[in-house]
């Protein structure tokens, strides 16, 4: 072949470099939206361009929490995300929220509540919000009072406070905390918002943007009574200047957008599931639907169709977590059932579950296994059929996911009796030998106090009774006559009795000898040593 026809033709070597492969979404990102900000619908377009195996389900958790617990599964958490005090952002993740007019996602939330939820859901918040919209904001139990007064800023102040600042100082830190955040859009500029946290992912070609979770039907603000808007302008006037706060960063920031696509699509892996001919799961419901209350019972009702005769199997379930962890799991073989196996045909059989669990997600799967003279096989195992949700109690009283029924028992002390000390024999005794004692150096000798009088020494009260000490150099001169004090344990020293306690005591400033009294006194009355009490005197060398 002549050298032109070798230039020409194409390269056909195996050492070419390939073209690159795409992989998953890898970086780290906190979507964090309020209730009713569009979150959902974000989520689901996120899911839909990454895929779920990149972007996390909604969660509502605590900042760390939620890193800790989902942040090696998901590249992308999405939540209604908790701030404690401080905390501060993850530097090693990009965070993007998105704002909607205070008032406007106040009502949206408020009528969401009335029109998609009973009663006895959302922790009995729902006639709360009933009354608080037929009185015109007039009736507002402190319950609902986080959900309707300037929650964005108690939000995002936590990020660089604790909360308990002054209403300027919150908005100040709600501000600095907002500026942070690499995505800051408002709910009226979506597709402004879209580009920039496409452009932050680096992903071009996203999806359209799928409307979830709407209101069926609700006022606008500028549709309520004029009382209701009043209440409602009053009660989020933090969150009204936090809110062109953001307009404004949003605005100042340019316009962005991704220019190719970088990311392969990434599904989660589906849950655990095998079929075979011989029995299958045709069904599978809970009786109570999605929502249970903890500490309830659940019935699932499952329908099988074997094809044949099963002389031995196994029938059980498993309840997992949100973390897909195993929360109960338990077969017909524990519970001495189905010893008799099944005939060919179909069957219904129920599982009644009591449910003493946390508030939170979980899944029910469910398996069937064939037992056999060499071993087992699994007929039909399914890791999740069910979810439901459990929801604590209306009456719960206390924060968390669980409900631990707390009470606080207290006994009314009697009074101590303010009566100053006028006799007070006993002793001390330390316990020999001391370490030598370096100077400036804090130092605890054991000692035995013994109460040979009448009068109890109380440790607490107006005027306690404590140990403490006197230096003295070697011709008897104090130099330091009110030593530290050593508190008594709280239930004091009764009279005649003996106790092993201890004194703290700190060696002197300049190395020396010295003489160390051990003693006891009663706070603005007397030291005991004058008043009946023999100290323990000790000669001691400071280093």
């Amino acid at each position: 072949m002549r050298g032109a026809d070798i230039q020409a033709a194409p390269s056909t070597s195996t050492h070419q470099r390939p073209m690159p492969q795409l992989k998953a979404y890898s970086g780290r990102v906190i979507f964090d939206h309020l209730p009713k900000t569009g979150g959902s619908a974000v989520a689901g377009w996120l899911a839909r361009g990454l895929g779920s195996g990149c972007v996390s389900p909604h969660i509502d958790d605590e900042h760390q929490s939620l890193i800790r617990r989902h942040g090696g599964q998901y590249s992308v958490l999405c939540a209604h995300v908790s701030y404690l005090k401080a905390e501060g952002l993850d530097p090693r993740y990009s965070y993007a929220t998105l704002l909607r007019e205070p008032l406007d996602r106040i009502l949206s939330s408020l009528y969401f509540a009335l029109t998609n939820h009973g009663d006895d859901q959302l922790w009995g918040l729902v006639p709360l919000v009933r009354r608080f919209l037929d009185s015109d904001g007039a009736d507002l139990a402190e319950r609902l009072l986080p959900h309707v007064s300037n929650t964005y800023v108690e939000h995002f102040c936590r990020i660089d406070g604790d909360g308990t600042e002054d209403p300027p100082t919150r908005l100040r830190n709600a501000m600095t905390a907002l500026q942070r955040y690499e995505v800051v859009g408002v709910y009226d500029q979506l597709e402004s918002f879209l580009a920039s946290f496409g452009a932050l992912l680096e992903q071009a070609d996203m999806p359209p943007l799928e409307r979830v979770n709407a209101t069926v039907s609700r006022p606008g603000a500028a549709q309520v009574s004029p009382a209701l808007r009043a209440r409602l302008l009053e009660l989020n006037q933090l969150d009204l200047q936090l809110y062109q706060a953001a307009r404004a960063i949003a605005a100042s920031r340019p316009a962005a957008a991704a220019t190719a696509r970088r990311w392969q699509h990434f599904e989660r892996q589906p849950a655990y599931s095998v079929r075979t001919g011989d029995l299958a799961i045709t069904q599978a419901t809970l009786r109570e639907h999605g929502e249970i209350t903890a500490g309830g019972s659940m019935h699932f009702d499952l329908e099988l169709m074997a094809t044949r005769r099963l002389p031995e199997l196994l029938l059980g379930i498993h309840i997992r977590d949100s973390d897909n962890r195993l929360v109960y799991g338990v077969h017909s073989g524990m519970l001495g059932a189905l010893q008799d196996g099944l005939e060919a045909g179909r069957h219904r059989l129920s599982y009644s579950v009591t449910a003493a669990l946390p508030a939170g997600r979980y899944t029910a799967g469910f398996a069937v296994v064939e037992v056999l003279k060499d071993g087992q096989r699994d007929l039909a195992w399914h890791d999740s059929l069910c979810a439901f949700e459990v929801q604590l109690p209306a009456s719960t009283v206390g924060l968390g996911y669980a409900d631990l029924s707390a009470q606080l028992l207290m006994d009314a002390a009697p009074p101590v009796a303010d009566t100053a000390i006028r006799h007070a024999p006993g002793a001390l005794q330390a316990h020999t030998p001391l370490p030598a004692m370096r100077c400036k150096h804090r130092y605890r000798i054991p000692v035995d106090l013994r109460h040979d009088g009448a009068e109890a020494w109380h440790g607490d009260g107006p005027r306690p009774v404590m140990l403490s000490y006197h230096w003295l150099r070697p011709d008897g001169v104090p130099c330091v006559y009110d030593g530290v004090r050593t508190p008594l344990p709280a239930a004091g020293v009764a009279p005649g009795e003996r106790l092993a306690w201890h004194v703290d005591v700190d060696a002197p400033a300049a190395p020396g000898a010295y003489q160390l009294v051990l003693t006891a006194l009663q706070e603005n009355v007397a030291w005991f040593e004058n008043l009946g009490f023999e100290p323990a005197r000790l000669a001691l060398q400071a280093a």
